[in-house]
């Protein structure tokens, strides 16, 4: 067996020099398993424990294969539909104006800039009242208010009218999301270098 070194510039570096002990311990073990005379008396271990043991150890700290380019696609694609989805999940920022906004104590302020928030069932609660405000619209009454409640609990007393005004930002934002995730991952599927795509970088902002 190899002498030893002193000293390791790195976890990889210690890492090979065990896996380098523990291969060399296999090799003696599957000599000494053809002659058993040969079985160290001193390990306590039986010689086919000691063998997968040893064997174990040397494949556990072995280098990982390199991705091959399909996975490294595959895995910037799954990365930018994470980041994607993650943006889309964020709160949405309006600006309301002056509309009034009610606090559930019945105190009214103008609403200003508010945050919406978007979580899947946020979403399915925005759907609701798209629907709404839309049957207000058909019927005659777009100045029906139909209150849409930010994150921080104030009721802004949006009318029909604007609850569709409001959607169609918000639906124009995620729009922006999906078409910069999906040309993200046409230019990683065309690029020579795959991880030289930022993917983390100029995704588009609520207006």
């Amino acid at each position: 067996m190899s002498e030893p070194s002193t000293s390791y510039p790195n976890r990889a570096a210690v890492e090979a020099a065990v896996r380098a002990c523990f291969t060399e311990v296999a090799t003696i073990l599957g000599a000494a398993k053809a002659d058993m005379a040969l079985y160290p008396e001193g390990l306590p271990a039986h010689i086919d424990r000691a063998l997968r043991f040893s064997s174990t150890m040397a494949s556990t700290l072995a280098p990982a294969e390199p991705a091959t380019p399909e996975e490294v696609v595959a895995s910037l694609c799954t990365a930018v539909d994470a980041e994607r989805d993650r943006r889309l999940a964020l709160d949405f920022t309006y600006d309301f104006g002056d509309t009034q906004a009610v606090d559930d104590g019945g105190v009214v302020i103008e609403a200003g800039e508010r945050h919406l928030q978007m979580r899947e069932s946020d979403r399915a609660n925005w759907q609701a009242l798209q629907g709404a405000a839309l049957t207000a619209i058909v019927s005659g009454q777009p100045s029906t208010v139909l209150p849409m409640r930010a994150e921080d609990n104030w009721n802004i007393q949006t009318t029909a009218t604007q609850v569709l005004q409001v959607l169609a930002a918000m639906t124009a934002q995620g729009a922006a999301l999906l078409f910069h995730g999906g040309a993200l991952k046409s230019a990683i599927r065309a690029a020579e270098d795959p991880a030289s795509i930022d993917i983390l970088t100029g995704w588009p902002e609520a207006s």
